[in-house]
């Protein structure tokens, strides 16, 4: 019961994150952080900012006075920092506000793997991807075009059962 509940759950997450994604327009790859952004922040106090910290935290949203604000690893890849802080939207989007969020990928925890699944959604969405892998079966070239780590689209890949198609 427990694992049908979390599937119902990693549902919702990608739900929202396609729901987001056709709210902001956004039709093609890459998806524009700075796009996310500035729609929600049209309904929500959020500020995100880069900060210097330790190479063990990537990322972490704060909620304060119903102010959100999300910090980035300045220090991490370009392509790090993009998960980073659609991980952190994710758990704002999904009502996970009720306490702070360190980013964790290995993480168990529902919150997590939700956020997780919902950033990998919000970046690689199921359907662009489902129909450039008809177009290019190369992880690599479809990570530049996504603007996503290779590894990143390797698990995407692998997660949506598009491996085979390679």
């Amino acid at each position: 019961m427990e694992e049908q509940n979390n599937k119902s759950r990693i549902d919702i997450a990608r739900s929202i994150a396609r729901k987001l994604l056709a709210d902001v327009g956004i039709k093609n790859p890459p998806v524009l952080i700075r796009d996310i952004i500035n729609y929600i922040k049209k309904e929500k106090d959020l500020s995100v900012y880069s900060w210097a910290f330790s190479d063990d935290i990537d990322g972490i949203q704060i909620i304060e006075n119903k102010k959100a604000s999300i910090g980035y690893n300045q220090t991490q890849h370009p392509h790090r920092q993009r998960f980073t802080v659609a991980h952190e939207i994710g758990h704002l989007l999904l009502g996970h506000t009720g306490k702070n969020f360190i980013l964790d990928l290995n993480s168990k925890k529902p919150e997590e793997i939700e956020a997780n699944q919902f950033a990998a959604e919000l970046l690689m969405p199921s359907p662009f991807l489902k129909a450039d892998i008809k177009k290019s079966k190369d992880p690599k070239t479809l990570a530049r075009r996504y603007w996503v780590s290779e590894e990143a689209m390797w698990w995407r890949l692998m997660d949506l059962k598009l491996i085979n198609s390679l």
